[in-house]
């Protein structure tokens, strides 16, 4: 035998020695798998229907910095959300078995989307011992300032487009500072005592001086759209599916741009970012789709499925928003290097990630990894189909047949295995080759950070406080029967009954308010009951709950004050006060106390010359969007229709002309019911 045959094989002997090395590990200890099962379970709770330009708090622990003053409990508990307005930074916390942590935040950015405004929500997963700080530019406090004076009242945005995040207001007379413009010279970014924000150009006293400030592109500045991004790969040989890194999802069908670190990326697909272990390389794996770094440039190299590149960094500077010397950029004196096929261990970070996005019900069912091409397989089997409960019960095996279109990674999602064990039950070396027609043993609920049955979550008996050691685990609560069963359809303003089925065990309930539009989803109100009763009466007003039409709940069984188990979260509007007694209506067939939804509203006005305006409220439950049609009787207005955010509720669509412009038969409809008012009259402004 050669000596270059031997060498081969001993590195293949010793890279499947490697690839088991994680499953005996972590099936080592069985506080991984509850513990992330637990951060899974509250992940998808706590951050389901995140708004645009917002980030929320998934799971213990993390910590952020902000660009503003805010108060000391302002995004400090799981649940807790933030407008990216006004995030500096955040960092999630290492693994600690010990005490029950593993940072998680979930981030919604709105990310450029070549040729089209405006942009598209990404989602971002920040796991683990990593850390994420803006690089859009929030000031520019070395360029001179022009003062201003405004004309009329206006709303402050997270960016220059019209459809941009409100996050403030201006009363008419105030006089503040400008210090950048748009492209376009429609829009320009205020200096307030609360931060910056942009404001339509035309609300402003006229000012030639306006259009020598820097120039910003239209809809390039919106938070975290650039980023500088750290991890730090802690030894998790006892927990390895508990990863540090980024993980990104574009929207379905659709390429977006991100600039991570000073790298220009495109990418229409499931992505993983992360700094490697030696601090100065930056690692991007494609889990699905396709990527490309450095389009349009010498450097520019296309990642597709399967594959991962590396580019080295520069010495950390201050360059982002928190004023510290952290920031790296792309280093000079290399380049992205060719794509090579990732390791299991490089896929499989990304398994736990694609777990959360399920909980969060944010799945891209189109995605598909394209590996090699397989060989031809004259009798290929029909797609196998998708796992009933109880088809792959843990600890046993099946076998499966692979289709076309399939690959390994998706496999192990599917059965909740991974992909380690089904390498190693069928003697696969590389995860790329696997072909149509072949007939994989699959070991059920193997190796995989996402156990196959529920866990229970830790508890800390007595008063609550964490006892030393690693967290146990309730035995005497039953979460299967566990569910919010009324009010489903609305609040009434004032007292309100909700009602759940119970949990076998558990010594107490707690139902929490959620404020989704003027609070942004962040936790209101939190009410406990007495002992064991499946029922809580409370008072839903501005007094307990604050202002607001939208509001979300769900209730939690506790044991021992620890919270043993969530229900799903519900979001329902909340009724108006009724002059002189109760908003209520009672049903004949249930007599629930419930509320009808509120009446969908809209009008439209001259915010100031050429500047349309379109004020609504009301909108159905369940509203993402509006869109605002017309038709253009004269004048240089914007191309309909034009898009709004929902929330907020009520909330205003803005639009502009380059000219006194005229249009009539306007409507304005609710997305996705199609719930339509009109807007009637001929509107000049």
């Amino acid at each position: 035998m050669s000596l270059r045959r031997l060498a081969v094989m001993v590195l293949m002997v010793m890279g499947l020695s490697v690839l088991l090395q994680p499953a005996q590990a972590q099936t080592s200890n069985p506080a991984c798998p509850a513990l992330v099962e637990l951060a899974l379970s509250q992940v998808g709770n706590n951050c389901s229907d995140l708004g645009h330009n917002s980030a929320c708090y998934g799971f213990n622990k993390l910590s952020a910095t902000f660009n503003q003053s805010v108060d000391s409990n302002f995004f400090t508990r799981p649940s807790d959300r933030s407008d990216l307005a006004l995030v500096q930074s955040i960092q999630t916390a290492p693994l600690d078995l010990g005490l029950g942590q593993w940072g998680i935040a979930v981030l919604n950015v709105q990310a450029n989307v070549p040729d089209t405004l405006p942009g598209q929500a990404v989602t971002f997963l920040l796991l683990g011992d990593s850390e994420i700080e803006n690089a859009v530019e929030a000031s520019s406090d070395n360029v001179e300032a022009v003062t201003v004076i405004l004309q009329s009242a206006a709303e402050l945005r997270s960016g220059a487009q019209p459809t941009s995040d409100v996050i403030g207001g201006l009363a008419a007379g105030t006089v503040v500072d400008a210090d950048a413009i748009s492209q376009d010279g429609a829009a320009i970014r205020l200096r307030t005592e609360s931060g910056g924000g942009w404001v339509n150009r035309d609300v402003v006293n006229p000012n030639p001086t306006l259009d020598k400030l820097p120039t910003v592109k239209l809809n390039s500045d919106s938070p975290m759209q650039s980023f500088y991004l750290r991890t730090r790969t802690g030894n998790n040989l006892d927990c390895a599916q508990t990863p540090s890194v980024l993980t990104i999802q574009s929207p379905q069908h659709l390429k977006v741009n991100l600039t991570a670190n000073g790298a220009d990326i495109e990418m229409g697909s499931l992505i993983t970012l992360q700094i490697l272990p030696d601090g100065r390389t930056m690692q991007l794996t494609t889990l699905e789709g396709l990527a490309t770094v450095g389009k349009g440039t010498n450097d520019e190299v296309v990642v597709p499925a399967g594959s991962t590149t590396t580019h080295c960094l520069s010495a950390p500077q201050n360059l982002g928003d928190d004023g510290q010397a952290n920031d790296q950029t792309l280093g000079t004196n290399c380049q992205w290097t060719q794509p090579r096929s990732a390791t299991v261990s490089e896929l499989e970070q990304g398994q736990t990630a694609q777990v959360i996005l399920d909980r969060l019900g944010l799945t891209r069912a189109d995605l598909v990894v394209q590996t090699e091409p397989t060989p031809i397989v004259t009798d290929v089997p029909p797609p196998t189909p998708v796992p009933v409960l109880g088809e792959c019960p843990v600890g046993t095996n099946i076998t499966h047949v692979v289709s076309a279109g399939e690959n390994l990674y998706r496999i192990s999602l599917r059965y909740k295995t991974s992909m380690g064990a089904i390498m190693a039950a069928n003697g696969i070396t590389n995860a790329e080759r696997i072909f149509v027609g072949q007939r994989l043993i699959i070991p059920c609920g193997v190796d995989t950070g996402v156990p196959s049955v529920p866990q229970l979550p830790p508890f800390f008996p007595g008063n609550g406080q964490r006892p030393p050691g690693p967290p146990t685990f309730p035995t005497g609560v039953d979460c299967s029967t566990f569910r919010a069963t009324s009010p489903l359809d609305g609040l009434n303003y004032g007292r309100n009954t909700f009602y759940w089925d119970g949990a076998a065990g558990a010594t107490g309930y707690r139902v929490n308010i959620y404020g989704m539009d003027e609070a942004k989803g962040a936790l209101v109100r939190s009410f406990d009951s007495r002992g064991t009763p499946t029922s809580l009466t409370a008072d839903i007003t501005i007094q307990t709950t604050g202002y607001g039409f939208k509001f979300a709940w769900e209730v939690q069984a506790l044991y021992d004050n620890a919270v043993a188990c969530i229900s799903s979260r519900y979001t329902v509007p909340r009724g108006v006060p009724a002059a002189g007694g109760s908003s209520s209506v009672t049903t004949a067939a249930t007599s629930t106390p419930t509320v009808p939804p509120p009446t969908f509203l809209a009008s439209w006005s001259c915010n100031s010359a050429m500047n349309f305006r379109v004020d609504y409220s009301g909108t159905p439950v369940g509203t993402s969007s509006v869109v605002v049609s017309y038709t253009i009787v004269a004048g240089g207005v914007v191309a309909s229709p034009v898009t709004g955010s929902v929330p907020p509720d009520p909330g205003t669509v803005l639009f502009s002309s380059t000219s006194i412009g005229t249009i009539t038969a306007g409507s304005i409809k609710a997305m996705p019911s199609g719930v339509t008012v009109a807007l009637p009259g001929t509107l000049t402004c």
